[in-house]
This record gives C-alpha cells, structure tokens and sequence, in this order.
C-alpha cells in the first residue's frame, strides 16, 4: 500500500465543504487578532504565538499518541518548509490587514486566493478544471469585489487603508499556495506529521527576531500571555483543513472558502458592531450561490448518461 492510498479519502464534496467551513470558523479570530490587539502587540508578535502554540499543541498531541516523530524523516521536508514560508507569510498579512480594514472586507480581499488556486491547480496540479469550477470561482469573485466596494460608503479608514488592501492581495497569493501544498502532501502523510513540521518550521524560523523584538520593546508579558489560544485554535483549524483536502481537489475547495467573508461579517458585527452595507449584502447572496453551483449535483449530468 502506497503512502497515496493510505492518507487518500474516497471524494466526498458535501463532507469537505462542512470541514472546510468549520476550519475557516476556527481561523477567522486568528485573523482578527491584529484588530484585538489594538497596536499592543506587533503583527510579528502575534503570527510567532500562533505558531509557537501550534508546535506545541500538536507535539503534546504527538507524545499522548505516541507518534515518534523523532523517527519519521519526511521525505517531503522541503515542502513542508515551504509550506511554513506561506503560512508565516499569509498569516502576517492577512492580520496587518485586517487591523486597518474592516474583517469582512480585509477576508473578501483575501478571497481572490479562490481564483489563484483554481489556475494553480490546473497548471501545477493537473487537476480538471471543470465549467462548474468557473462559474463557482467568477460568482463568488463578484461577491467578493462587492462587499469590498461597500467600503466606500462605510467612511474613511485612515491613511494605512492601501496598505492593507495590498497586504490582503499578497495574503490571498500565500495562501493560495499553501493549499496546493496542503492538497499535495495532505495524501501522503498522516495530521500529526504534517501539523508538526509546519508549525515546528515556523516558529523556529520565527523565534529569534521575535524574541529580540519583545525583549527591545519591552512588551508586556501578559499582553503577550492573553493571545497564547491562538495555537491551539489553529491546530484545531489546521487539522480541519487537512481533513478537507483529503476528500477535495484544491479547485474544488477555492470558491467554498468565500464563505468565510461570511463568518467575518458576523464576528465583526458581534465584535465592533461592523453592520455590512446593502451592497456588501448583494456580495454575501453572491458567495453562497457560488459555492451551491459547485456543490450541488449537476442535473445535466444525470441526463447525458440516460441519453
């Protein structure tokens, strides 16, 4: 048995979209925690305690399995490297954006990943790149660029507004690759494995400077202490999202993950009382029927085989 087979899960487009969207309801506060924050604690902070926790969490996990992860050399290290360059650089930039924009807006800018990935996979992945995919993917683009126009009749959101629509743009093209890598390497190995060298990756990487920042700043340690559920959270989220690409090809899985415009929407309703503006409503009808044409059953299909 191949390492393909025993991490592949037959596809399944309803159980990936629920695992999906669960996954993106556990990141959406991660995202948010720059605005939480309120400039108490650097962007570079905040993506090092995400990671830190993650390593963590999951090598806890690892021991009480006992996965001897000391053992297990991945033969895919350079991918998982990889991988933990994206996420550092998705996480930090979908963060500095959503401190200056509003959530829903700083999560639709973002969402243009859908359409990234969907070229990607195609030319990296050779998955098939279906009519249906398209539909999806333009439906829930317009969606999207709607709730970002509503903006404009939401007031001024400070100098550093272009900034964080740029740093939502280069979120979107980290992310992007993140899933190709995750779809990759999701069939190949198993959670734990996969879950400890990005996150272990990451806070290696990141442990250094940002331990120099805090001791130059002298930030807070309770600061630093209140945000440590980020980890854990993102373990959580992550093995979601793992789940999810073992039933579903990256194509398949782009456009679903506009949805979570929608979950942002409401945590920053809940949060800072953001209340989404009519066309930001027109963007939100938009996303859903997107992900309904990708994943529900395609009538013409039956009838081509009858015929």
């Amino acid at each position: 048995m191949t390492a393909h087979s025993t991490y592949h899960r037959p596809e399944n487009t309803a159980l990936a979209l629920l695992l999906a969207l669960a996954g993106m309801t556990a990141f959406t506060p991660i995202f948010a925690a720059g605005k939480m924050a309120d400039g108490l604690l650097p962007v570079a902070v905040l993506v090092w305690l995400r990671f830190l926790g993650g390593a963590l969490t999951i090598l806890t996990v690892a021991v009480v399995r006992r996965v001897p992860l000391t053992r297990r050399f991945s033969p895919l290290w350079h991918l998982h490297l990889l991988r933990s360059f994206c996420g550092v650089g998705g996480l930090a930039c979908s963060i500095y954006a959503a401190s200056y924009l509003p959530l829903a807006d700083a999560t639709a800018i973002g969402l243009t990943k859908g359409i990234i990935a969907i070229v990607l996979a195609g030319i990296i992945l050779k998955e098939v790149i279906t009519g249906r995919h398209w539909v999806a993917g333009s439906l829930c683009a317009i969606g999207a660029y709607l709730v970002v126009r509503s903006a404009d009749s939401g007031g001024n959101y400070g100098d550093h507004a272009a900034a964080g629509v740029a740093a939502a743009l280069l979120a979107a093209v980290f992310m992007a690759l993140e899933a190709l890598i995750m779809r990759y390497i999701a069939q190949r190995e198993d959670t734990v494995t996969i879950l400890a060298y990005v996150n272990v990756f990451a806070a290696v990487l990141l442990s250094g400077p940002v331990v120099w920042l805090i001791l130059s700043e002298d930030l807070s340690f309770s600061h630093i202490a209140t945000y440590a559920w980020m980890g854990p959270l993102a373990i959580i989220g992550q093995s979601l999202n793992i789940s999810a690409y073992r039933r579903a090809g990256a194509a398949t899985l782009a456009p679903v993950y506009y949805s979570s415009v929608l979950m942002s929407a409401a945590f920053g309703f809940a949060v800072w009382d953001e209340v989404p503006a009519p066309v930001a409503a027109l963007g939100a009808v938009l996303i859903v029927a997107g992900g309904a044409v990708l994943t529900l059953p395609n009538p013409l299909r039956g009838r081509r085989r009858v015929s």
